[in-house]
């Protein structure tokens, strides 16, 4: 098999996990099960070599996870509406709450790469820097 190497930030990949986790967890078919407990074992794996051990980062990674199952369960709400063409107040409340949402993931995201950039830095000086 040809591999093909993508450069990725580090949110990517963590945020792949979270994806790889919320999609386990709704599965119900063994085998899709199987493949994803694979990837998220081999990208967990990655993770772990490469993120710092941190405080800050598991809390940035549980923001990320609340922001993402959010996100599920509030387009899944819209669709709902959307079917029925109900666009009323509770739509754009939906709406507003799904942009809440991304913008949680967005800032969970810039947290995880600046937690990193901050490892990589210390590492590179011989000092870990605090968060």
């Amino acid at each position: 098999m040809n591999d093909i190497l993508v450069p990725a930030d580090p949110a990517d990949l963590i945020d792949r996990i979270v994806d790889l986790q919320l999609r386990l967890d709704a599965a119900d078919d063994p085998v899709l099960q199987t493949e994803l407990r694979r990837q998220h074992g081999l990208l967990s794996r990655l993770a772990d070599r490469i993120m710092p051990p941190d405080d800050v980062l598991a809390d940035l990674i549980q923001q990320l996870g609340d922001a993402r199952r959010d996100q599920m369960t509030l387009i899944k709400d819209l669709q709902n509406c959307d079917a029925s063409k109900e666009y009323g107040i509770a739509f754009v409340a939906l709406s507003q709450a799904l942009l809440a949402t991304i913008a949680s993931a967005a800032e969970a995201r810039t947290g995880i790469n600046q937690c990193y950039a901050r490892h990589v830095a210390g590492s590179a000086t011989g000092v870990l820097r605090d968060s």
